[in-house]
């Protein structure tokens, strides 16, 4: 037992100045992702991005949340886990370096995952709102249905930054867009029809006078 005991206490001592060093990397990393949130949300405020987001609608298609915080909150986590990590990697410890190192780093592909689908919302809804702003025959449907493409593809891409399969999701986009792209053909193509009936009335009456 004293053996035993002998053993620990060294291991410990051993490893308590690399336990410390994880310790202060941590409270660090902590420190300056609260840092560097800051000075991003500033510098996007007083750029004034957060007032174009709302005056191009956009807002609403991230739960109508600043842009200046979302992307602060984002780099502050990002920058947190990414001295997490190096912090566990300090502790000589295998077990918790392998356990918990593979939870960091997924934490951190969450993360870049999560901001590749808050950028495919953005660029969704702004191409809505310039669809719609066309006032072009059933631009609200067009609008809407090019949103959701773009807002699908974001979700396949930040599912495949996590490492999950996504063939069946690509597969079904591809149907879907194959689906889509008829329908807008007809659409089109049922608009112009309807544009032309005029002038194809006048064509063929025209016609008809040539052959008497």
């Amino acid at each position: 037992m004293v053996d035993i005991f002998s053993s620990l206490t060294t291991s410990f001592s051993a490893a308590l100045p690399s336990l410390i060093a994880a310790i202060i990397f941590i409270v660090v990393g902590f420190v300056v992702g609260v840092i560097v949130k800051f000075i991003v949300s500033s510098i996007i405020r007083r750029m004034n991005i957060d007032e174009w987001f709302e005056q191009q609608n956009l807002l609403a298609a991230i739960g109508n949340k600043h842009v200046s915080d979302i992307v602060g909150t984002i780099l502050k986590w990002y920058i947190f886990f990414v001295f997490l990590k190096q912090a566990i990697e300090l502790v000589n410890l295998t077990t918790l370096n392998t356990v918990l190192g593979f939870w960091i780093q997924y934490a951190i592909l969450v993360i870049v995952a999560a901001g590749v689908i808050i950028a495919g919302l953005i660029i969704g809804r702004f191409a809505r709102n310039a669809i719609e702003a066309s006032k072009y025959y059933m631009s609200r449907l067009l609008g809407l249905v090019f949103e959701l493409m773009i807002v699908y593809i974001a979700v396949v891409m930040g599912i495949s930054i996590i490492g999950l399969p996504t063939n069946l999701l690509e597969y079904a986009f591809l149907i879907a867009f194959a689906g889509v792209v008829l329908s807008v053909s007809i659409m089109i193509g049922i608009g112009f029809g309807f544009a032309i009936k005029d002038e194809a009335k006048t064509i063929v009456k025209e016609l008809k006078k040539t052959k008497k």
